[in-house]
């Protein structure tokens, strides 16, 4: 956690975000903003906000910076778990109520604070955390949210974020494609993040090109076509990048 003793812009934010500690996971160290985050993920920043704040917030943050506010500081991990809930919300059509009632069980169950990270929670006709087998103790569905339901499995449900949220056997690392697309398209993949991979910065998948650099040069007047050949990428690989980065998903919901 970062303390401040004195009010601090957006710039000094920037420069005093925490550094990585020797042999630290880069997958854990608090990085993004919530404005940043949401922009990465095509998430709407005040709903991503609204998970983090509150007396009973969704989730929990990485870190916090005590500068210029309260700022609540996210990892690579929890960019993987907030993507998670998007898409249970977005490609299931999950209520946030069910989802809520679903990870506060699985708090209870697992005694961890993030169990969408820590166990596998499978989507039926609800949400059901994996318990594997320990010892003599058997493999467990436990129902979330419904308790005394049994879990009805749905084909072709159960892998809700099996496309978007992988370890790529390139030797990439795990990686999250977040497409803003993604409720009704699983095969598109134009955009990705790595904590390995430019400081986890939003890249062109297969690259290190970020994709703000081919917004810019779009801003100024390039086309699709030329940025393109730039880059020498593929024409409907920009174009989805920068559908990806329309900034109308930054609007209050």
């Amino acid at each position: 956690m970062l303390v401040a003793n004195h009010e601090e812009d957006d710039t000094s934010l920037l420069s005093n975000k925490p550094s990585r500690q020797p042999r630290q996971d880069t997958r854990t160290l608090a990085t993004y903003t919530i404005p940043e985050a949401a922009e990465m993920l095509a998430i709407n920043r005040w709903t991503l906000s609204d998970w983090y704040d509150g007396p009973d917030p969704l989730l929990k943050p990485a870190g916090t910076y005590l500068g210029n506010g309260n700022i609540k500081l996210l990892s690579f991990r929890n960019l993987e778990e907030v993507y998670k809930v998007h898409l249970l919300r977005t490609k299931h059509q999950k209520s946030m109520q069910s989802i809520q009632s679903a990870l506060v069980d699985a708090r209870s169950e697992t005694k961890s604070e993030h169990p969408l990270l820590d166990y596998e929670i499978l989507v039926f006709n609800h949400l059901s955390l994996d318990v594997p087998a320990k010892g003599k103790r058997p493999r467990r569905m436990i129902p979330l949210g419904k308790k005394g339901q049994i879990s009805l499995y749905i084909p072709g449900v159960v892998e809700t974020w099996g496309h978007r949220i992988i370890a790529d056997s390139k030797g990439w690392g795990e990686q999250i494609f977040p497409w803003k697309e993604a409720g009704t398209d699983d095969a598109s993949r134009p955009v990705s993040i790595n904590a390995n991979v430019l400081s986890g910065r939003l890249v062109v998948t297969g690259t290190r090109v970020p994709v703000q650099i081919l917004r810019s040069y779009h801003e100024a007047g390039k086309s699709v076509e030329q940025i393109a050949a730039l880059y020498k990428l593929d024409v409907d690989t920009v174009r989805k990048a920068l559908h990806h980065l329309e900034p109308e998903q930054q609007k209050a919901s």
